[in-house]
């Protein structure tokens, strides 16, 4: 059913939530105001409330199709600012894998399974940013700090936000302010419950650097994710390429782990005793283009929204807004996007009749929850406390069937492709268990032939 547009929403934040929320909004609403208190670069570039910007960001699989759904040609604006993707037709993309290693483990993954960008973050985010700033009906406020919500007399409704510079009115306020958003506060202020919260005290140590390789560098792969080095050690790191062909080049700890230096010939010397070879030697063989930056997150929160029996009319939370996971696993843009579609197919059916913002709520946590199930299942395996959580079973597998399923799925195309779907958001992560994966990773690893993933990595290095 088509629904005519109405009114004006604001979006708060402009990042990749609040930007693909705006993008969705200006099909319904006849203005769309994006409200950022940031002061937003005019091209690729960090910003002083994002200090998370300068560690290493990936866009799964999952959020690549959502972006590129809601905004044709952005790969191709991605490649022409140096980025690689799919598509592209830089030999780069077609011939290298991801790497997820785990101790003496290394599970390879062909690129053309994962498809996901090769930018960083700060240039995806602008390339989106551009986009919908030449949207019509879109306009975009940096610089302006929102202070609180507007309601009608009942209170019941949301009619709009509080800024230094007066009230903004609104049909529908979406907060995308992030992980520090302070709707439950906001809640409070006119009258309402703040939502249930479930925390998992990570306390995530990051260090950070983007280098240039040597020349003679040339790495078999696209990204390297890897775990502990040593079992037992809450230490891990990633390297990503990105555009105009540097690497980002991430090492952090869960629950407390060791302090990462930041000078960087104590980080390679780190590296070099906490990080898998192959992380180590990209440190190694590339030379940093600016400073070591650390960052530090303590916990981690999912905000429940479509938990709450009475909430007020006229607005909903997406992206770490509603639900921010330990930001080690790369999934936060993805989420952000898939989010922020979400609440687009709600409208889109049904428009904002009554009961919209529940229903929307639960399409927004539904996106999500495969991720927070997912950054959960590792969190408890490094111990972290937790508040308000509940466990489902697909987080809870068995230590020694995890250890398994990625020894097997290092020498099995089948399972390395299931646990490639997981990680990229495109399946649950109960779908590990399923009884097809679960015979393939219980089979004696003895008796697998690894060389059915060595053709297929074969063909697409084309030396089959």
């Amino acid at each position: 059913m088509a629904y005519d547009r109405q009114g004006q929403a604001v979006v708060l934040g402009a990042g990749i939530a609040g930007l693909v929320a705006a993008r969705v909004l200006a099909e319904h609403y006849d203005e769309v105001v994006v409200v950022e208190r940031d002061e937003l670069p005019d091209g690729p570039a960090h910003r002083r409330f994002v200090p998370q910007s300068h560690h290493a960001h990936g866009l799964l699989g999952s959020g690549r199709r959502a972006l590129v759904g809601l905004f044709p040609g952005l790969s191709a604006d991605l490649a022409a600012e140096g980025a690689i993707t799919p598509g592209s037709g830089d030999p780069a993309m077609g011939d290298r894998s991801l790497f997820v290693v785990r101790g003496d483990t290394t599970i390879r993954i062909p690129s053309w399974w994962s498809a996901g960008f090769a930018a960083s973050r700060v240039l995806v985010e602008h390339a989106v940013r551009s986009r919908v700033r030449a949207l019509p009906n879109v306009a975009v406020r940096d610089r302006t700090a929102v202070l609180g919500l507007v309601t009608d007399r009942t209170r019941g409704r949301i009619t709009g936000v509080r800024t230094a510079g007066g009230d903004l009115g609104a049909d529908l306020v979406v907060d995308a302010s992030g992980r520090g958003s302070s709707l439950p506060q906001w809640f409070e202020q006119v009258g309402h419950r703040p939502p249930p919260v479930s925390v998992v005290h990570s306390d995530v140590r990051y260090a950070s650097v983007v280098t240039e390789p040597d020349p003679s560098f040339e790495p078999e792969w696209m990204a390297v994710l890897s775990g502990q080095a040593e079992s037992g050690s809450s230490v891990g790191g990633v390297a990503l390429r990105i555009e105009d062909g540097l690497l980002h080049i991430s090492f952090g700890s869960v629950g407390g782990g060791p302090p990462i230096p930041t000078g960087i010939g104590e980080l390679r010397n780190f590296a070099d005793r906490m990080a898998a070879p192959v992380l180590a030697e990209a440190l190694r063989r590339s030379n940093p283009v600016g400073p070591v930056r650390a960052f530090r997150v303590r916990s981690n929160t999912r905000r429940h929204y479509d938990r709450l029996r009475e909430a007020p009319r006229g607005v909903v939370a997406l992206g770490d807004a509603a639900s921010a996971s330990n930001p080690v696993y790369g999934q936060g843009m993805s989420v952000a996007a898939l989010s922020a579609v979400a609440l687009g197919r709600v409208l889109a059916a049904e428009g904002a009749a009554p009961g919209f913002e529940r229903r929307a709520a639960r399409a927004v946590a539904a996106t999500s929850v495969e991720a927070w199930r997912l950054a959960l299942g590792e969190d408890l395996r490094h111990g972290c406390r937790t508040e308000g959580v509940r466990t489902p079973w697909p987080t809870r597998l068995g230590q020694g069937y995890r250890d398994r399923l990625e020894r097997a799925a290092a020498v099995d195309p089948e399972v390395a492709s299931a646990f490639n779907d997981v990680l990229n958001l495109h399946r649950p992560v109960s779908s590990l268990g399923s009884p097809r994966i679960a015979r393939r990773v219980l089979r004696p690893l003895r008796d697998r032939d690894p060389g059915p993933l060595s053709a297929t990595v074969a063909t697409v290095l084309g030396t089959a």
